[in-house]
């Protein structure tokens, strides 16, 4: 008839079944910033019948495993999918009602692409394996707030390759720095396992990259204007981004 999920984010404690150094949990449709998991395309691919879905997991960067095999899933409201590895078919499988598609796949750098078939229709996505990380991005949700102390922005940090690929593996540290009319509240990864602070009171603001991406919330002051965040790494292209205060 339904089903109740717990929970849509992650949160701290109840790390079960894991333990210590684990501090969050683990059943959320999301990590404790919001990033995506990879059951949130199993909800997404059953319960948005007005959304094309299908993705593939994991990423495809497993530098030092070539030849051995990694499980590779692909969520989908596809009726059938094919999987290719640098253009070659791994196989056509049809996709079972609330479930997902598993193959073993051999490991080798380049283009892991599923192909499905939804209403006829062809769909389809890609995981590519990408070189070194070279740049930082950031991604703010809004790009303007209101000038009353109390609204944010939510920024997301990625780093990506010479070829503008994001690097799904990296891990660099990101430090941050804001000028104008603003502040930033937090710092997050989503890492379980991160014992990093989320606030830094002498405000040399920094934080790591899990899964090749992290995040800062910054809040407006109640004066008008801009806020300028600056994004740092050792070896890695700065980014810059400014928000206005109105």
């Amino acid at each position: 008839m339904g089903g109740f999920v717990w929970t849509g984010f992650d949160y701290r404690g109840e790390p079960t079944p894991f333990e210590w150094p684990n501090i969050n949990s683990h059943f959320g449709i999301m990590d404790m910033c919001g990033f995506p998991k990879n059951i949130y395309y199993y909800y997404q691919s059953w319960w948005r019948s007005d959304k094309d879905v299908i993705h593939i997991s994991p990423h495809w960067n497993w530098k030092g495993n070539e030849g051995k095999n990694i499980k590779v899933w692909v969520n989908s409201n596809a009726e059938t999918v094919e999987l290719f590895l640098n253009k070659k078919s791994l196989g056509k499988k049809t996709m079972p009602r609330n479930r997902h598609l598993e193959w073993e796949v051999a490991y080798a750098p380049g283009t892991l692409e599923a192909i499905g078939y939804r209403n006829g229709k062809k769909i389809t996505t890609k995981q590519v394996t990408s070189d070194e990380a070279y740049s930082i991005q950031l991604v703010a949700d809004r790009t303007a707030i209101a000038a009353d102390g109390k609204d944010i922005s939510v920024v997301n940090v990625i780093v990506k390759d010479k070829k503008g690929r994001e690097v799904p593996d990296a891990g660099n540290l990101i430090e941050f720095a804001i000028k104008g009319n603003g502040k930033i509240l937090g710092v997050g990864n989503g890492d379980p396992s991160s014992h990093e602070p989320d606030q830094y009171p002498d405000g040399k603001w920094k934080r790591k990259l899990f899964g090749g991406k992290c995040q800062l919330i910054v809040q407006s002051t109640t004066s008008s204007g801009t806020l300028e965040i600056e994004a740092t790494s050792s070896g890695l292209l700065a980014a810059k981004q400014v928000i206005e205060v109105k």
